[in-house]
């Protein structure tokens, strides 16, 4: 892995600090959730022991010596925040309920809503009687032959009143009472105090009644009547423990008003956990208060609330385990999930004592997130901060690591430059300068540089030195063979002597070997650039070969025209000497030595190539090098791996280059001299 990434990999470590805030997040969740808990407590236990000291205006005279059944008539009238208009539709009673069904033992249907306000209760009744038939002139209801709707109500002060809805037409229509008079005899009267709308509709009719409150009392039975006797309703049944009306406390919503604070709804309960009056609101999904600033990252830090019982509702009661346990005399609370577009949920509920007894319950409500807005806020910037510290923590990793690699990799490339094609060592190195470790590294370069290049520069002044330092030495021997001569010798000396002087000739041409690249690069300084035709050169040069070299079979191709170029022809001669001295000696015996100029757009190739064993694919690339040897066997003269160096040198100063490769066929090797046109 690079440097780069090393370092950005480190950067990124520090998002363990949002992870670690996520986990303080979570227990802060769990603390201000506890708090939050004790608080809804301890405020549902003050409002319950203020509602028990009014106990008699909290629970009215409804009897409550038996649990609600509406099964058995027992009805609960809905409050109702303003009067809806009488015309047989219940779009307007702005309730969430739906009408109840009525019990039915003759397979007639009716569906039964009841709401109130301060003044009046009002029924709303669906029947499913596709036949209407209308009430005769003076139609009596035990007569029968006609739909009609019986009403029973249990007046305040405790007289019994039965009415009946009946209509020859839809529309509006009144209540209507039977009266017997002193003969017995009944007759229809009107009661005009309770009025009501016929609607007839394609399935049956509509029944939209209102009752003045004064003539409700603790109980009410209803019944819709078809004219062959069917029945819908409670008053055929036996009814001595139904019929019971459980409405709102007059006054009580605005008793709880005065204990809550915004935010907050409160509802006071029965035993039946019907609900007797409400105050307050919760906020509205998309109000403020269920909008916190960090909703963004809420999913990181929000505890699991899979577990918590989804929120119900229900028009007319309260339900969960903390009203249950209320009612049951223990105060509880308990988390509710939210609904799509809700809030989740505290709901925390008291019981009201009655006596030894439990009457009722008040339960508080609040949305689970008021207390956690300042949390959101405050972890909100410490995200923020927390995230652009790593951001900017990664960014000044990446341009720190980018600034080493940049910097590595000058060095890197100077290192791999540092010695040139030509043998020369540069010295210096970049970054050399600064006081880091990349500093102390690219000047510990400079030092290894430096002593490679004292070292190369013994081994090129080597054989000069040893040319000079021998030469005198050898001097002496030869004269000293020439005396003995001379003198003349035995014929048993005269052996030794020819072998001494066979030694002395080979030592004078490794000297002169030894001191040919010295004298080539003194040459190459010292010679001067003329235009010469190259071609012309070439042709007299290989007439040459071929009479020093007999044994050879040399060719030469060329153009056959002038091939002018701007150089010296003495070290081309001498370079090419090297090539054909290096052919002929790898030339099979049979073989041939080709050479070849040709001519490009922008520079000559010049070839010489020859038959014999092709070259190593290894050693392709350091045949060029100085004191580079490699041959097969040993011969009698001697090579020190200076030739092919001479060649690269003098291609070089011509602006060329010198390459090395085999020929096509896997026989004989081919080397190339590229150089430039004039």
């Amino acid at each position: 892995m690079s440097i780069r990434l090393q370092l950005l990999a480190i950067a990124l470590t520090t998002l363990i600090l949002p992870w670690a805030g996520c986990q303080y997040a979570r227990e802060l969740e769990s603390a201000l959730r506890i708090s939050q808990e004790n608080s809804l407590h301890a405020a549902a236990g003050t409002i319950a022991n203020a509602l028990s000291a009014e106990a008699s205006r909290v629970f009215t005279d409804v009897e409550t010596g038996e649990p609600f059944d509406a099964s058995q008539g027992d009805l609960y009238v809905f409050p109702l925040h303003g009067e809806p208009l009488l015309d047989g539709y219940r779009e307007d009673w702005d309730l969430g309920a739906a009408p109840r069904t009525l019990p039915t033992r003759t397979g007639l249907a009716a569906r039964l809503l009841a709401g109130h306000t301060d003044r009046y209760v009002f029924l709303y009744l669906e029947v499913d009687d596709p036949r209407f038939d209308p009430e005769p002139a003076d139609g009596l209801p035990d007569q029968g032959g006609f739909d009609r709707v019986d009403l029973k109500l249990l007046r305040p002060d405790g007289a019994e009143e039965s009415y009946f809805f009946a209509t020859g037409a839809p529309g509006p229509t009144l209540a209507q009472s039977i009266v017997r008079g002193d003969d017995g005899v009944g007759h229809v009267t009107l009661a005009p105090r309770i009025q009501a709308f016929w609607l007839q509709t394609s399935g049956g009719y509509h029944l939209e009644a209102r009752i003045p409150r004064t003539l409700v009392g603790s109980r009410l039975w209803i019944e819709a009547v078809g004219p062959a006797g069917a029945r819908a309703g409670f008053m055929g049944a036996d009814t001595s423990q139904g019929g019971r009306v459980f409405m709102a406390t007059p006054g009580l919503s605005e008793l709880l008003a005065t204990f809550i604070g915004p935010g907050t709804r409160a509802t006071v309960i029965d035993a039946n956990a019907l609900i007797l009056g409400t105050a307050g609101a919760l906020p509205r999904a998309g109000e403020e208060a269920l909008a916190p600033a960090g909703t963004w990252y809420r999913r990181f830090v929000t505890g699991d609330t899979s577990v918590w019982p989804l929120q119900s509702s229900a028009p007319d009661r309260l339900e969960g385990d903390q009203v249950t346990r209320a009612l049951a005399g223990h105060p509880a609370a308990q988390w509710l999930r939210a609904n799509p577009g809700q809030a989740p949920l505290l709901s925390a509920a008291a019981p009201i004592r009655v006596g030894d007894h439990t009457g009722g319950a008040v339960v508080l409500e609040q949305p689970g997130d008021q207390l956690l807005e300042l949390r959101d806020r405050a972890l909100e910037r410490l995200f923020n901060m927390t995230l652009l510290a790593t951001v900017f923590a990664a960014a000044i990793a990446f341009a720190l690591a980018t600034w080493i690699s940049r910097r590595i990799g000058r060095l890197s490339l100077a290192a791999d430059g540092a010695i040139a094609r030509d043998g020369s060592i540069r010295l210096d190195m970049p970054e050399s300068g600064r006081a880091d470790e990349i500093g102390a590294l690219a000047r510990a370069f400079e030092r290894l540089l430096g002593r490679l290049n004292e070292h190369a520069q013994y081994l090129r002044t080597l054989g000069g030195k040893l040319s000079h330092e021998l030469r005198t030495p050898l001097t002496i021997v030869r004269s000293s063979l020439d005396n003995l001569e001379s003198e003349g010798a035995r014929p048993d000396q005269r052996g030794y002597l020819t072998r001494a002087r066979d030694g002395v000739l080979r030592l004078q041409s490794i000297l002169s070997a030894l001191g040919a690249a010295s004298r080539v690069e003194e040459s190459i300084k010292q010679a001067e650039r003329v235009n010469f035709d190259l071609e012309a050169l070439l042709q007299s040069a290989v007439a040459g070969y071929r009479d020093g070299f007999p044994a050879a079979r040399i060719e030469l191709h060329t153009p056959g025209d002038a091939c002018f170029m701007n150089g010296a022809p003495d070290l081309m001669v001498q370079m090419l000497d090297k090539l054909i001295d290096n052919a002929v000696d790898f030339c099979a015996a049979s073989g041939s030595v080709i050479v070849t100029l040709t001519r490009a757009p922008s520079r000559y190739e010049l070839s010489v190539e020859n038959d014999g064993p092709p070259i190593p694919p290894d050693l392709l690339g350091r045949l060029f090098e100085s004191l580079f040897e490699h041959r097969p066997g040993a011969g009698d003269k001697p090579h020190f791996g200076l030739g092919l160096y001479i060649v690269r040198l003098i291609a070089e100063y011509h602006g060329g280059r010198a390459l090395a490769g085999n020929r096509s066929g896997g026989s004989g090797a081919i080397f190339t001299v590229i150089l430039p046109l004039i």
